[in-house]
């Protein structure tokens, strides 16, 4: 059975545990020099100490945490933020309870991983930036490149000399082939994001939508579409792959920029409900035919359709999103008429 030594503070039989708390008791029963050091509380540490180090917005997981272990439930690492000395450190832990009839105690390892949390943020910034500047510019170039096409089909009707013919001809090719590798980029793309793993944490939703629209709107010149973001918070937080939100939120402005005309309207409204999130995704599009809609969220659907400017799609878009909604445990419904927008519902749960 574990023991605990109050007088040394050594550990017996506990391997690479490094924070004993008496659940009993409420007494910090054993925690390394190590760790001490990091805080900066001295040569102990009291309850009441602990609690005062941990970042408000962090409450909650440690409260959920509290609640899975008391059901008996392996909560597995769990990541944490501390208030020290006015700066922020990311701790992992992986906690343990165990409990006799003489003693109840939560056991943890806990080790410091702000550098890795940084690196992640940052790779994940750069990622997630370079997705929506990829779809941005995969429509700007594909709705060009498609109008010189319809162009050249046009001239080919006309009284041209043969070699004239066989110029346009080279031209048309180059264009379809040029179109081909934007289209093979962004489905890779999307693919190889789809396969990999969930990785939650939690992420202010709102920020990240602020920053993507702000990206958006760099282009707005080019793609002649008023973007809006409308908030029931200033920040909401809330338990998600943020590479794959992000790819949600990528694959329902792609689909907006194919069937909205310019100087049309997009907007992403968020609402916080307690225990989930609403997100409203709309345009005032050309819409999606009634006799469509139901099998939009198909995979390889047979509503799939090329945007006003002739963009090709694979009909992966839509399933690839309600796939990642459902892997996040969440719902999502549409509503639509011809002529006059569309609407993307998604209803999010806050924690795991």
């Amino acid at each position: 059975m574990y023991k605990i030594s109050n007088q040394d503070h050594n550990l017996v039989n506990i391997g690479n545990v490094n924070f004993v708390l008496n659940l009993t008791t409420y007494q910090v029963e054993h925690i390394d020099e190590a760790l001490l050091h990091l805080l900066g509380v001295g040569s102990h540490l009291e309850v009441r100490e602990l609690k005062s180090l941990i970042h408000e917005e962090d409450w909650e997981i440690v409260e959920n945490t509290h609640q899975q272990m008391l059901q008996g439930k392996l909560v597995g690492l769990v990541k944490l933020r501390l208030i020290v000395e006015k700066k922020v450190i990311w701790i992992g832990t992986t906690p343990v309870w165990y409990s006799d009839q003489q003693q109840s105690l939560l056991l943890a390892s806990i080790s410091v991983i702000t550098d890795e949390v940084a690196n992640l943020e940052t790779a994940l910034k750069f990622a997630n930036k370079k997705n929506s500047i990829l779809q941005m510019l995969s429509h700007d170039l594909r709705g060009p490149l498609s109008i010189a096409k319809s162009i050249i089909a046009i001239l080919n009707k006309d009284d041209l000399k043969p070699e004239s013919l066989d110029k346009t001809k080279v031209i048309s090719d180059i264009i379809e082939n040029t179109i081909g590798l934007i289209e093979d980029l962004i489905d890779k793309e999307f693919l190889e994001t789809v396969d990999a793993p969930l990785v939650k944490k939690r992420i202010d939703v709102i920020q990240k939508l602020r920053e993507y629209i702000e990206q958006c709107k760099k282009f707005e010149s080019v793609n002649e579409r008023i973007f809006s973001l409308n908030t029931s918070s200033q920040e909401i937080m809330v338990e998600l792959d943020e590479s794959k939100f992000m790819q949600i939120i990528n694959n329902l402005m792609t689909n907006s920029l194919k069937f909205t005309r310019p100087n049309g309207n997009i907007s992403i409204t968020v609402e916080d409900d307690i225990d989930h999130i609403n997100m409203l995704f709309e345009d005032d599009g050309i819409g999606i035919p009634e006799n469509l809609l139901p099998f939009i969220f198909d995979r390889y659907t047979l509503a799939k359709r090329s945007g006003l400017y002739g963009e090709p799609t694979t009909g992966l878009g839509l399933f690839i999103v309600k796939e990642i909604v459902g892997w996040h445990k969440g719902e999502i419904s549409c509503t639509s008429a011809p002529e006059k927008g569309t609407a993307f519902t998604i209803k999010f749960p806050k924690h795991s």
